[in-house]
């Protein structure tokens, strides 16, 4: 409960100034993954990867759950591998959506500060008005599977798309 409690608060801190409470149109989504920023100096980063994994099957499958068709992204594989964050690289992911067909781009980004501090990120990019759709940001405590789990739920279902059935 306590656990609930706290990701309640920290999701109602941070909301995108661009979220609104009507539906987003479905359509055709690249999405691009999850990029973690270790700012906690582990060398071994190992778990977190393997959760990165799990997280971004969750995503995809919310994402497909929700009416939205998910595009290839290998056609823009070699470009990725040069860019660091995907999330945070002044529009590239909308721009290789378009590349790819699709009407959004979807990134994260995973902030890890401690074994019990992490953030969680999400965007959701309207590739033809080049701008936000939505973005929120949740805090998690704790670095486990069920926290990350319960976090990216969280995030996609009370802030992302909020208001949605």
């Amino acid at each position: 409960m306590l656990k609930q409690t706290l990701l309640a608060l920290a999701a109602s801190l941070i909301l995108s100034p661009a979220h609104a409470d009507d539906a987003v149109p479905r359509g055709k989504v690249a999405f691009f993954g999850i990029y973690l920023m270790n700012n906690a100096g582990d060398l071994d980063d190992s778990d977190e990867r393997a959760r990165i994994a799990m997280v971004e099957d969750q995503i995809a499958a919310e994402l497909s759950e929700r009416g939205f068709t998910l595009v290839d992204i290998s056609p823009v594989a070699e470009q990725l591998k040069s860019i660091k964050n995907i999330a945070s690289c002044n529009g590239c992911d909308m721009k290789l959506a378009q590349e790819l067909g699709a009407d959004y781009s979807a990134t994260g980004e995973l902030q890890k500060t401690s074994e019990l501090i992490l953030s969680m990120n999400f965007f959701l990019r309207d590739v033809e008005a080049r701008t936000n759709l939505r973005h929120g940001a949740v805090d998690i405590r704790g670095n486990t599977d069920e926290s990350w789990t319960r976090g990216y739920r969280y995030l996609l279902k009370n802030i992302i798309f909020r208001g949605e059935s």
